[in-house]
C-alpha cells in the first residue's frame, strides 16, 4: 500500500475516532444535564408538599387583600426559594413567587419545626408595588 493511501486511511480513522469521541463526551453532558434537571424538579416537587408552602400559599390565596392587589385568577409561581428542613427544629425560609393580573408578589415564609408542629414569624406578600401584607396578622395566626 503507497504511503500516500495509508496516510489517507489514517486521516479517515482519526476524524472518525474524534467523532467518535465527541458524540461521546456529548452524550455524557447530556446525562448529566438530564440527572441535575431530574433532581431539581424532585426537590422543587417535595418543597411544594411541605406544611410551610402549602400553609403560606392557603393564606395567600384566601387573602382578601392578596386578592385585591394582585387580582383574581391568582397563580403559585413553580420555582419557589430557599429551604424547608422537616426535622424536628428544622427551619424553614421560602420565597414563593405569586401572579394575577394587576401585578406579581412574592409569598415570604419563616418558620420553625417543633415536636412536629410549625410556627411561623413570618407569613407575608410583598408586592411589586411595595406594599406588605402580613398574613399571619390577616388570619389571627400571629402569636402576640
Amino acid at each position: 500500500m503507497p504511503e500516500a493511501e495509508r496516510g489517507r486511511q489514517m486521516t479517515k480513522r482519526n476524524k472518525h475516532e474524534k467523532l467518535k469521541n465527541a458524540a461521546v463526551s456529548i452524550g455524557i453532558l447530556l446525562s448529566i444535564a438530564l440527572f441535575c434537571m431530574v433532581a431539581s424538579l424532585f426537590t422543587v416537587a417535595r418543597t411544594r408538599t411541605t406544611e410551610p408552602f402549602r400553609t403560606s400559599v392557603d393564606l395567600a390565596l384566601t387573602s382578601p387583600q392578596v386578592r385585591q392587589a394582585l387580582g383574581e385568577p391568582i397563580t403559585v409561581g413553580w420555582l419557589p426559594q430557599g429551604a424547608v428542613n422537616n426535622s424536628d427544629g428544622g427551619e424553614a425560609q421560602l420565597n414563593i413567587p405569586l401572579r394575577g393580573p394587576k401585578a406579581s408578589a412574592t409569598i415570604r415564609v419563616n418558620g420553625k419545626n417543633r415536636d412536629g408542629v410549625w410556627t411561623y414569624w413570618a407569613i407575608r406578600v410583598d408586592t411589586e408595588q411595595g406594599e406588605h401584607i402580613d398574613l399571619l396578622e390577616e388570619s389571627g395566626r400571629r402569636k402576640q
